[in-house]
């Protein structure tokens, strides 16, 4: 996804929640059994981090500005 907060001050929380939902869709695919088995414990905690910080971002923001300046950074070992 790269660095998304360039994208400005026009922000509503439709888009911001459309890119939650592709962030969340990319990572759940490290949370299937084969795949979550395969992680060290450090990725798993990674990715619980991650994961909890995606489902949380409306709600700990009153702006979708806001929220998109602090999107959170999918952990580095993630494609």
């Amino acid at each position: 996804m790269g660095d998304i907060r360039h994208i400005g001050d026009n922000m509503d929380w439709d888009e911001l929640r459309g890119m939650r939902d592709t962030a969340l869709l990319q990572m759940d695919k490290y949370q299937l059994t084969l795949a979550y088995a395969a992680l060290t414990q450090t990725q798993k905690n990674e990715l619980a981090t991650y994961r909890t910080a995606l489902l949380t971002l409306p709600q700990d923001h009153d702006t979708a500005v806001e929220a998109l300046a602090n999107f959170p950074t999918k952990p580095t070992w993630m494609t």
